[in-house]
């Protein structure tokens, strides 16, 4: 497999000609960079470590984001929700469909934290909802959601 700096340089050279063909190759990139990691966790057990605080920084960052909207309790459907709701979602698809494939060989922790992340995408769907976003979303588990 090719390594995965290599087609982000290729998928970013492609993006202003070719949106099509720059998004296949992000998808490549994704897939390169998701192995990788894996083979990093199944060889040394610091990596699962690290991976673990990076997710629980996201899961905070996602978390963080939608206490700001409820401390600014902005109205549904408004722009400052939406754009609340939309920054959440984001954060919360990264640790679920990117994440969640990766297994830490050496502990549970990354398989663990899978449930809590499910639930915190469940919530953040359910904001996703007040905001009637006119975009196709995504379940905790990559499927598309249907309301």
């Amino acid at each position: 497999m090719t390594d995965w700096k290599t087609l982000m340089n290729e998928a970013m050279q492609l993006e202003s000609n070719d949106a099509i063909a720059a998004f296949a190759k992000f998808k490549q990139c994704i897939d390169a960079a998701t192995s990788a990691t894996q083979t990093s966790l199944n060889t040394n057990p610091n990596v699962g470590i690290a991976m673990e605080s990076v997710y629980g920084a996201l899961a905070a960052y996602a978390q963080q984001v939608m206490m700001e909207l409820r401390a600014e309790d902005p109205g549904a459907g408004g722009v400052d929700h939406a754009f609340r709701a939309g920054q959440a979602y984001g954060v919360s698809c990264v640790l679920n469909h990117i994440f969640d494939e990766l297994r830490d060989p050496n502990a549970d922790s990354l398989q663990a934290l899978d449930a809590f992340s499910d639930q915190m995408h469940d919530e953040i769907l359910q904001t996703c909802e007040q905001v009637d976003l006119a975009m196709i979303l995504l379940d905790a588990k990559g499927n598309y959601y249907e309301n």
